[in-house]
């Protein structure tokens, strides 16, 4: 029985939508009466008469309830929602027009992004069941509405996308809001107000795997001058901005721009934080071990003596302290002596133990490194083998030597009898 009604609905809706233009002011007294003898949901004529098509990216400003007609290859893509407004905003979908409830609701605060990501909307398809079947074959709806009677300004982008903020076109940059950095480059104002009259604030980046991003600032426009510059390596640690500048911007109403630059390759997302708050400091670390083996702490690692306080990252505009001290002894010196033919060291000996060439004799200092291994020090002697010996004789490398009781002469790599006669 509700399967007929909901197909009389459904033809009547389809006559209904022949007759009326796509974007109809008011919806059909057909339609009102279909609503009231069915006991429809309230909103199911506004659903039918007056969505429009929604495709991403889309930008426009809401002032009151919108409704869109969008595709599932639309909203499998996941969703990123920027809201710019005093007041939040409401996004729904439905299944049908005669859908009691959305089957996906998602509230944007003010001044905020918020997301649904494609595991999250295929979770949602899934407890369906048999119906997110026929959902695939339809156009489901969505509902936009501000609240509390506000308004403000909506991009809508696939997940983990957003729109690119540039030097001629930038988006506002609010305290806490998040911006997602698809784009290689992109510029963020910030209006002199919203600067904390503290000017203490920081800038966090998140990538997924970890890739750097470059950020910094400029006074009154986008090529002005520069009041900050760094590098960000990782998402645990994060840039805190000069206050002293901060300030003197905020006294002289002098807006601020925020730059960042990342690979190609590795979209993140930054935030801006006014007063950020602190945890209890973490317990103090201190290591030590031999040169050639590192440290790796929040995320970072170390190789050679150093001491600080490091500042890192805890959720949203929260931080948190630890002192860190590391320290790294240095190898004591060794001794080797190797016996080196001298055909061998014109052509160039190598020293297994450091992969070291070595091309004369005498002593030479050769570091020992392998990977996460305390590295060593070797004083190497390179001798020639017993019964040869040197002969001077310009820049000639010349030796001599004895075998089987006769005398034979190397010069270089060739050999000589006392003759002069060169043996092959």
């Amino acid at each position: 029985m509700k399967k007929t009604i909901l197909g009389i609905v459904m033809m009547m809706a389809t006559a209904l939508m022949a007759q009326q233009p796509t974007l109809a002011p008011k919806w059909s007294s057909l339609c009102d009466s279909t609503q009231r003898i069915l006991d429809l949901p309230y909103y199911y004529c506004e659903c039918t008469e007056s969505a429009r098509a929604f495709a991403f990216p889309y930008e426009g400003e809401v002032k009151d309830t919108m409704w869109f007609t969008a595709t599932m290859e639309d909203l499998r893509q996941g969703v990123s929602a920027y809201w710019f407004s005093n007041s939040s905003v409401t996004m729904e979908v439905y299944a049908f027009c005669t859908s009691k409830v959305p089957t996906i609701t998602l509230t944007v605060g003010p001044n905020q992004m918020r997301d649904i990501d494609v595991a999250k909307i295929n979770k949602k398809l899934d407890e369906m069941g048999d119906l997110a079947t026929s959902v695939d074959k339809m156009n489901p709806h969505m509902r936009v509405y501000p609240n509390n009677g506000g308004s403000g300004h909506v991009y809508c982008y696939p997940y983990d996308q957003g729109p690119l903020s540039t030097c001629e076109e930038p988006l506002p940059l609010r305290p806490g809001m998040t911006y997602v950095c698809d784009k290689e480059q992109n510029a963020y104002r910030m209006e002199w107000s919203s600067i904390a009259s503290s000017g203490k604030a920081f800038v966090h980046w998140k990538q997924k795997n970890n890739r750097p991003c470059e950020v910094w600032l400029t006074l009154d426009s986008c090529t002005g001058e520069e009041i900050g510059r760094a590098t960000l390596s990782d998402s645990l640690h994060v840039y805190q901005l000069d206050s002293a500048k901060l300030v003197d911007a905020r006294k002289a109403k002098r807006c601020i721009w925020l730059h960042t630059k990342h690979g190609k390759e590795a979209p993140g997302r930054v935030y801006y934080y006014n007063n950020p708050k602190y945890e209890e400091p973490l317990a103090p670390v201190n290591k030590k071990t031999c040169a050639g083996k590192t440290f790796t702490q929040n995320l970072r690692v170390y190789d050679s003596d150093t001491t600080f306080v490091d500042t890192i990252w805890i959720a949203r505009d929260t931080l948190q302290t630890q002192e860190v001290s590391f320290s790294f002894t240095q190898p004591k010196l060794e001794f080797d002596t190797v016996y080196v033919q001298p055909t061998d060291l014109s052509r160039g000996y190598i020293y297994k133990p450091s992969g070291t060439v070595l091309k004369e004799y005498g002593d030479i200092q050769v570091e020992i490194k392998k990977k996460n291994t305390c590295t060593r020090l070797v004083q190497v002697t390179v001798l020639m083998p017993e019964g040869y010996d040197y002969i001077q004789s310009g820049s000639e490398r010349s030796c001599k030597y004895i075998q089987n009781g006769k005398l034979f002469i190397y010069i270089d790599d060739r050999i000589y009898n006392v003759l002069g006669q060169e043996i092959k």
